[in-house]
């Protein structure tokens, strides 16, 4: 929150009206619901301002001072907003995100402390009690061959005979004897332990399961390709000339407003108008009060034009993905370049001693939308108490 000795000697020279009203009446501002009764209790327009900006309201303020600053500086405000954020993509930039990844399904990133741990197949041959029952299984087949051949003569073949009847009768009704069953289930348990885990979605579940989503990556893509054909995508090229054209022309129409160059920012705003330097250039057009350029009848442009113009490139300027600030952040700067624009203290009039405009500088080294001056309050030995303090006024 500003404190109050910020506006100490500090005056909008630049203010087009002294009261809220006269906005209201001559500006068509209207006036949020929420601040009705700020601004009833605050009439002068300066006061108004002040009690926003000192309630942390700077969105609010910048849509304020925006209906009520001078339509030319309102113009260089934009300008300098623009310039501010260009600044910020510069020192960090942002990847544009392909169209033709939306929609698309991604692995979480998941944390190694979160990891489910990795199940490996149990291998029940290398288990200490299975080793040890085959152990003891060969130990009895041993005794067992032993035992044979203590018998009478006969009686183990008459043995072996029967179990061949036996085992036959068994076969007729189930369909295999029982060494095979048990030979049949050992080999299955081990398919079952080394089946890989794609087997298990064989099931109809499954199949549905992928069926569907097949469906839906087809209309992900069939919509993707509807929107490319419908929205074409400029490329880095073809922006980079149109956006860099529209700064020239914003820049050439503040410092000379003349017909040739409001038609430049019109022409130049409307090849880009979904860009923060596009929809600056048309501003710069509506601030110059005539709509029809080049032509004998003047139409004038509506009062509300240009600063519903400024809110939205407030808006989208502050939105704009990656830079360095947050909303928040840039919402409270572009208010205070306003405040410095007002103020009559950022003005183009300095810049134009130099041959290049501030958006040519490599890398926005001197000039980046925000001087951040500020004036400090006058001392009793530097001005007496019946001398008003002097101001530098808006030049240009």
């Amino acid at each position: 929150m500003p404190d109050n000795l910020d506006w100490l000697n500090e005056h909008f020279v630049l203010m087009k009206h002294k009261t809220v009203q006269e906005a209201v009446d001559n500006s068509h501002y209207k006036i949020p619901f929420e601040q009705r009764e700020l601004a009833a209790q605050n009439p002068l327009a300066e006061d108004y301002l002040k009690k926003l900006a000192e309630g942390g309201l700077y969105q609010k303020a910048s849509e304020f001072l925006a209906f009520n600053i001078h339509q030319r500086a309102l113009a260089w405000w934009a300008y300098c907003c623009v310039l501010s954020i260009k600044k910020e993509l510069l020192e960090k930039p942002h990847k544009p995100r392909d169209i033709s990844d939306i929609g698309v399904k991604k692995a979480p990133e998941i944390p190694d402390w979160a990891k489910k741990p990795e199940i490996k197949p149990y291998d029940y041959k290398s288990n200490p009690d299975y080793i040890k029952m085959q152990t003891d299984l060969s130990t009895i087949k041993v005794q067992t061959e032993e035992l044979i051949k203590k018998l009478p003569s006969g009686v183990w073949e008459q043995h072996v005979e029967l179990k061949k009847k036996v085992y036959a009768e068994f076969k007729k009704i189930v369909g295999m004897d029982p060494d095979e069953m048990m030979t049949k289930a050992l080999s299955q348990v081990d398919e079952i332990l080394a089946m890989p885990a794609e087997a298990e979605q064989k099931a109809p579940i499954y199949k549905m399961k992928k069926e569907l989503e097949d469906k839906i990556e087809k209309i992900r893509l069939d919509t993707i390709a509807k929107i490319k054909e419908a929205v074409p995508v400029k490329c880095e090229g073809e922006l980079l000339e149109q956006t860099e054209n529209a700064m020239d022309a914003i820049y050439a129409c503040i410092t000379a407003p003349t017909d040739q160059n409001a038609t430049n920012c019109l022409n130049c705003g409307n090849e880009c108008p979904e860009t923060n330097e596009g929809l600056a250039s048309l501003i710069a057009f509506w601030t110059y009060g005539n709509l029809t350029p080049n032509m004998d009848q003047v139409v004038k442009a509506p009062p509300e034009l240009a600063p519903n113009g400024m809110k939205g490139l407030l808006m989208k300027c502050a939105l704009t993905e990656g830079g360095t600030r947050s909303f928040k952040e840039r919402m409270q700067l572009y208010f205070d370049i306003g405040r410095e624009v007002a103020f009559g203290q950022n003005n183009w009039s300095e810049f134009m001693k130099d041959r290049e405009p501030p958006h040519k500088k490599p890398g926005l080294s001197e000039f980046a939308g925000f001087l951040g001056r500020k004036t400090e309050p006058a001392s009793a030995a530097d001005h007496p108490a019946d001398e008003p303090r002097k101001f530098e006024r808006f030049k240009g």
